[in-house]
């Protein structure tokens, strides 16, 4: 989940704060049913929550070139990482409240994108982009969890 917000300082560029809510899934993990209780059952189950706090910009380098408000754009961020390692297993509040381990470190993106200005004030957004996440040390198995992102958004002019 991702919520943000954009302020203008010109046309060619934007301000951006953003948080977003990752619940990182192990690689292998499986959901096993067991027909006899009707109960299903997680197998190598990990519970992680990244919580990245960005800040960055949004370059439009094309304004004023390209018509039918088609807007591409480069895109850089950078900002804190909070990771929450919850137990992995128990109860809900023995995972999240008794055995929370939570760790801070910097983190980024970079990516480009287009937006798509519709007549209703309203901007549909496509970008593809990689994120840092960098972990400072084994968390769950691995020391950093970046990644490709393909984001889909509608956003709305004020």
């Amino acid at each position: 989940m991702f919520l943000n917000r954009t302020w203008s300082n010109s046309e060619k560029l934007c301000f951006i704060s953003e948080i977003r809510i990752f619940d990182v899934k192990h690689p292998d993990e499986i959901i096993i049913q067991d027909y006899y209780t009707n109960r299903s059952y997680k197998f190598n189950d990990i519970n992680l929550l990244l919580l990245p706090l960005f800040s960055g910009v949004k370059y439009y380098p094309f304004v004023g070139k390209i018509a039918n408000n088609f807007a591409p754009f480069v895109s850089a961020k950078v900002g804190p990482l909070l990771t929450l390692d919850g137990a992995e297993s128990g109860t809900f509040r023995e995972k999240w409240n008794t055995n929370l381990d939570y760790y801070f470190t910097l983190g980024g993106y970079f990516g480009v994108g287009a937006d798509l200005l519709m007549s209703n004030s309203t901007i549909l957004s496509i970008r593809v982009g990689y994120d840092i996440l960098p972990m400072k040390g084994q968390i769950d198995g691995s020391d950093q969890y970046n990644g490709a992102l393909v984001r889909f958004g509608f956003n709305w002019k004020k």
